[in-house]
């Protein structure tokens, strides 16, 4: 089946969507209601199907259409569904609270950000190889999204958002495969999926677990379970 996109036009979709995805990053650090955390997450997953997708449609063969379903079965709807779960039967105030104020974190936020795209500089376009799409800040975007969720798990209080900050981290590796290897072996595609679920699904039952014992997912208050 002849392609739908040509190597150019996925690859400007795919840096499309690496943009947002790192735009939907830094809004993250701001928001002030886990709800709103647990959608932008959900609308990371979407954009990942977005990058997936145009692959697949400059492709045309049954994998990559087989790891875009996959990505946006978990990542758009599973991981959100589970914590959004979560979420419902979590005890106390739904806000975000954070080890640094929230207008301290998105400068931070943004040279982390910086950072990443002079790291990133020597694995553009044109030294991504020929299995690589051109595109530009796929790259960057993905390492961004790798040390905003670092970031994310590092300063956030609430188990909940410490969840959300690992799985950004596992979208930019995601983000990387899709752009430089035009995805990985379907097989290692389904066992990363797989992985990242069932830790997402323990991370909310271990939650839940906080939630029941000590009335709230703040993670400080687990000191007072020390002797």
């Amino acid at each position: 089946m002849d392609a739908l996109l040509t190597l150019e036009q996925a690859g400007n979709a795919i840096d499309v969507a690496a943009l947002s995805l790192l735009g939907l990053a830094l809004v993250s650090l701001l928001v002030q209601r886990l709800e709103t955390a647990i959608i932008l997450l959900g609308l990371q997953g979407v954009l990942l199907g977005v990058a997936s997708g145009a692959a697949a449609l400059e492709e045309m063969a049954w994998r990559p259409w087989a790891a875009f379903l996959l990505a946006v079965l978990v990542k758009a709807v599973a991981i959100p569904v589970i914590l959004w779960f979560v979420l419902g039967r979590v005890a106390g105030r739904h806000e975000v609270e954070t080890v640094i104020p929230l207008k301290l974190a998105f400068p931070v936020g943004i040279g982390l950000v910086l950072l990443a795209y002079w790291i990133a500089e020597p694995f553009t376009t044109g030294t991504l190889g020929a299995e690589g799409f051109a595109a530009e800040n796929a790259v960057p975007a993905a390492l961004g999204l790798l040390l905003l969720g670092a970031f994310t798990m590092a300063t956030r209080k609430k188990a909940l958002t410490q969840v959300i900050g690992l799985v950004t981290m596992e979208n930019g590796i995601y983000l990387a495969a899709v752009a430089a290897t035009r995805g990985l072996p379907l097989a290692v595609e389904f066992g990363i999926a797989l992985d990242v679920l069932t830790g997402v699904a323990l991370m909310a039952l271990v939650t839940h677990e906080i939630n029941r014992l000590i009335g709230g997912i703040n993670v400080d208050r687990l000191r007072a379970l020390r002797w």
